[in-house]
């Protein structure tokens, strides 16, 4: 299988180069603004040309784990937003038809309100924020034809260095405090897994959209102190608020997280590992950070 993973730089994308890799999968990967060595330049939003490089790579499956994700930043930048959720990804899947190959493209709990979850795929989606109601918007434009996969709370090892984990570790480390939301919560996702059901998913040539998330519904502070824990970090700094006094910028679903019921069907090489063999396996990737995964305290 010849792949395409644009975004080829973040956490997911990353993984998903390593795991077509390691399964024998031509892979060739494309970032925008942090390069790291192997990949293409690619800036989806020149949107003509973009497409014609698409087209031009024969690919047989084009992996989509980019976009615009800092959900605070699209709810004061609608147009960025939107084009960077659903108009570039968008432009890619029509390429990507054009030339027979499937598109798969990452989506988010925040398509929910956060009432009643965790949710299922049948469940359906009523997005409280610009960022929720982009990626809703992409999911229905793409349909049934493409494939789907709704993540949420993405953890794990990574080359940039930026998510939560790496976050916490680093508040701990120089403040000794972190304050986490006490009434947000959700199936936490450990990247490479995500990836690989990702891969997986693609050899099977599965369509629709599928929950690819953690088996556990955690909330953010009891997530974050499994995390200090893990490092090795005094969990009493991680300080419990309401998200109502966090001041952040966009509502978020506060009861959401995802149900995997479709991806569980598919057999037992499809199930996300529990928090803790998560957490075991994040320690053993950190005890030798490559080109791979960034070390836990770096700049």
């Amino acid at each position: 299988m010849r792949a395409v993973v644009i975004g080829g730089s973040g956490q997911i994308g990353g993984w998903l180069l390593r795991v077509l890799t390691e399964r024998g999968h031509e892979a060739v990967g494309t970032y925008s603004t942090v390069p790291f060595d192997g990949l293409v330049p690619l800036d989806a939003s020149h949107l003509a040309e973009s497409a014609n490089w698409l087209r031009a790579q024969a690919a047989d499956v084009v992996f989509y784990p980019a976009g615009f994700t800092w959900v605070d930043g699209c709810e004061r930048d609608p147009a960025r937003a939107r084009s960077a959720n659903v108009e570039q990804p968008l432009n890619l899947a029509r390429a990507a038809a054009e030339t027979g190959a499937r598109f798969i493209s990452f989506s988010t709990d925040y398509v929910f309100d956060g009432k009643a979850g965790p949710y299922a795929e049948t469940d359906a989606p009523n997005p409280l924020s610009v960022y929720g109601r982009a990626k809703h918007e992409a999911e229905r434009a793409l349909g049934d034809a493409a494939l789907t996969l709704r993540t949420t709370w993405v953890y794990g090892p990574e080359r940039q260095g930026k998510n939560f984990a790496y976050q916490l570790a680093r508040a701990l480390r120089e403040k000794g405090e972190l304050a986490c939301p006490s009434d947000q919560f959700s199936t936490p996702s450990y990247g490479p897994d995500v990836a690989r059901a990702a891969v997986l998913l693609a050899e099977r040539k599965v369509k629709g959209i599928v929950h690819v998330a953690g088996p556990e519904f955690l909330g953010r502070v009891e997530f974050a102190r499994a995390l200090a824990e893990a490092f090795g970090l005094d969990p009493g700094g991680i300080v419990g608020r309401r998200t109502a006094e966090l001041g952040q910028g966009a509502p978020r679903p506060l009861r959401g997280g995802l149900r995997t019921p479709r991806l569980d069907a598919l057999g037992p090489e499809f199930r996300m590992r529990p928090l803790a063999d998560c957490l075991a396996d994040f320690r053993v990737q950190l005890a030798e950070p490559g080109d791979w995964v960034r070390p836990l305290f770096a700049k």
